[in-house]
């Protein structure tokens, strides 16, 4: 994967780099000031076709604000937010927006470097990763349900692993049942419920049969 990574304090970036480029399925392709980020900075950053932005708290919204409104769906590079004290300030509808904007996940304040592998390798994947507490945060800027139909036994538990964070491949190693099966259960799950991804059913499922998650 390729990774761009864009902070206010470029020896922060650096750092970054030195953190996560010693694993060979990570390449970063370049280390940007995003504290003065302008809407030329960022094509320069798109040239490079990174998959993921890694982005401070303090350079995320210059960086969304810059993104040129064409880069979209498949094109539109995910957007990995390192999350500091600020983020608890946030407002309900300031987070969620953040989401709809392209964050693909956050990482919480005190990830290591460990973490934060773990995290790029799940959002390039395309999984979302969010803590609780930012979970909980979405939970109250979004409205009842739409769904109400009853889930399976077995579309129970794949929800209740998906909420825990584990991919389509790691449920159906737990559930001893073949990875397709899984995505077929995960496109019955969604039309019942009326939801289109992970995040949506995360928000459904907290509200329904609320449980230790994590997204």
């Amino acid at each position: 994967m390729k990774i761009a990574i864009s902070c206010s304090n470029y020896i922060f970036g650096e750092g970054l780099k030195k953190l996560i480029e010693d694993d060979r399925d990570i390449q970063v392709v370049g280390v940007f000031n995003g504290g003065n980020g302008s809407l030329q900075d960022v094509k320069e950053i798109l040239k490079l076709k990174p998959d993921i932005f890694l982005v401070d708290f303090s350079a995320t919204s210059n960086i969304l604000l810059c993104l040129p409104e064409d880069i979209i769906g498949a094109n539109r590079p995910k957007i990995l937010l390192i999350g500091d004290r600020s983020l608890s300030l946030l407002a309900d509808r300031e987070l969620k927006d953040l989401i709809i904007k392209g964050v693909v996940g956050i990482l919480p304040p005190g990830a290591d470097s460990d973490l934060l592998k773990k995290v790029l390798k799940a959002v390039f994947s395309g999984e979302m990763w969010l803590d609780r507490s930012t979970l909980t945060k979405l939970f109250s800027s979004t409205g009842e349900p739409a769904g109400n139909s009853t889930l399976a036994k077995r579309e129970k538990e794949i929800v209740a692993h998906i909420c825990q964070g584990y991919r389509n491949k790691e449920i159906a190693q737990k559930l001893n049942i073949s990875e397709q099966t899984v995505k077929s259960h995960c496109n019955r799950i969604y039309k019942k419920l009326g939801v289109t991804d992970r995040l949506q059913l995360a928000l459904y499922s907290y509200k329904i049969h609320p449980f230790n998650s994590k997204v």
